[in-house]
């Protein structure tokens, strides 16, 4: 029993990280524009089905582009309230993380610096 739940675990926690599409959806929170309008950061909840609890999520994308997949810049368990700031055309800064659980946190993504702050 012990390692059927830990097989169960294992498969969870890589559809999570992963981005596996199978029955996952995404659920758009904010986006914010680029100051140069050449891209966007958009903050998603991603849940993939009834095993898997929501997770919020960020990818940087152009201009009116959905995020496909999983977040290409951040991962976080559940759905935690982020506030998004560009400093400048290459650089964003995201706060708000908390004392979530990290599956991913990128320093950089589609030629973006990314700064975080707690």
């Amino acid at each position: 029993m012990k390692q059927t739940l830990r097989i169960l675990v294992a498969v969870a926690v890589c559809l999570v990280v992963s981005g596996c599409d199978a029955g996952c959806n995404n659920e758009g929170v904010s986006t914010i524009t680029s100051p140069s309008g050449t891209l966007e950061a958009v903050v998603f909840n991603r849940g993939c089905g009834a095993t898997t609890g929501f997770n919020t999520q960020v990818s940087i994308v152009k201009p009116g582009d959905e995020p496909v997949g999983a977040g290409n810049t951040l991962i976080l368990d559940g759905k935690v309230p982020l506030q998004l700031h560009w400093l400048s055309a290459s650089k964003l800064s995201i706060s708000g993380l908390g004392s979530a659980k990290i599956f991913k946190q990128e320093q950089s993504a589609a030629g973006v610096s990314v700064a975080y702050r707690k």
